[in-house]
């Protein structure tokens, strides 16, 4: 039997409830790549801002960041029917009303010419390096112009080399505990690449 479990995590003088469930990512609790990607994003935020996440799982990341975003939008994905469940409860139960939470397949279920400024993620690394490779092509794809991915990896599986075809640039933001934030910047003036 599956149970519901419950945890609240405070960022920005803001305490946010959770609640989490058996197989869905980070049951017992935030894991310590999450928590490092909010604390480098967190101030990298504007208030006008449309974000994405990418793998949202219960929602964590995109709901912490959407109540930064007063005059922005958040936008949360998961390829997981009970992660989007989760994350829907978790978006009510915080008062947050500039998020959306949608079923989809990485990027391929959101409005065709919605754009983003930011697109941030805690990727499945268990699911190996094509799906890691798959995340930055469609971020890339889905980021405005000037736009940056922002992504936490454990470093044995780093995507630097993915991320350096495709955006161009990548910087080492963070390292703590095997994990490493990485941010890449989409340039004003670089085409499109192709699917991996």
């Amino acid at each position: 039997m599956c149970r519901e479990g419950q945890y609240r995590l405070e960022r920005n003088g803001r305490t946010f409830s959770f609640s989490t469930k058996p197989g869905v990512f980070a049951a017992d609790g935030p894991d310590p790549g999450s928590l490092l990607l909010l604390d480098a994003v967190l101030p990298a935020l504007r208030p006008h801002q449309r974000v994405l996440d990418l793998g949202t799982g219960n929602g964590i990341l995109g709901l912490v960041v959407a109540a930064q975003l007063p005059r922005g939008e958040m936008w949360m994905v998961d390829v997981d029917i009970r992660a989007t469940r989760l994350a829907e409860a978790n978006r009510i139960r915080n008062g947050i009303e500039n998020g959306h939470v949608l079923l989809s397949d990485g990027t391929l279920d959101l409005p065709s010419r919605l754009r983003f400024d930011l697109v941030i993620s805690n990727p499945p690394t268990h699911s190996g390096r094509r799906v890691l490779e798959e995340l930055v092509s469609e971020s890339f794809q889905v980021l405005k112009s000037g736009g940056s991915l922002w992504v936490v990896v454990n470093r044995l599986l780093s995507v630097r080399d993915t991320i350096q075809r495709v955006f161009g640039n990548g910087t080492q933001i963070s390292r703590k505990g095997g994990y490493l934030v990485l941010r890449a910047e989409k340039p004003r003036n670089r085409v499109v690449k192709p699917d991996l």
